[in-house]
């Protein structure tokens, strides 16, 4: 696969709810950067990190544009999250760095945190 056709399976297992494939393509070193938080490093840190957030019921990530040079991937997205009932959404510009190996090296995420914090206050 493409690094293009990575992300975007792993965006897709995302959107099925389906952590362990989204676990499964992420290099054991990952780093998440969700800026402008602190990063999770590893995959364990990516679960850790993840694991702080409330549940959720269900996740919709809208890919509005997609763009790929070498192994590097750019999203800007809409990621949506059915917590407590409601939708929740923020928009967000992604950049996915895909290893020799095929797997997400690094993913980093930017975001408007006054949005985020409105959307999951």
């Amino acid at each position: 696969m493409s690094p293009q056709e990575i992300v975007e399976a792993f965006i897709a297992a995302w959107n099925r709810g389906d952590a362990p494939a989204a676990f499964a393509m992420m290099a054991d070193d990952v780093v998440w950067h969700n800026i402008p938080m602190e990063p999770a490093v590893g995959l364990a840190g990516v679960q850790a990190l993840m694991a702080q957030f409330p549940p959720i019921e269900g996740t919709e990530w809208i890919t509005h544009h997609i763009a790929a040079s070498g192994n590097v991937v750019l999203t800007e997205r809409t990621d949506r999250f059915l917590v407590a009932g409601r939708w929740r959404a923020i928009r967000v510009s992604g950049t996915f760095e895909i290893n020799a190996d095929g797997k997400v090296a690094k993913w980093r995420d930017y975001f408007d945190m006054a949005e985020f914090q409105r959307e999951f206050a």
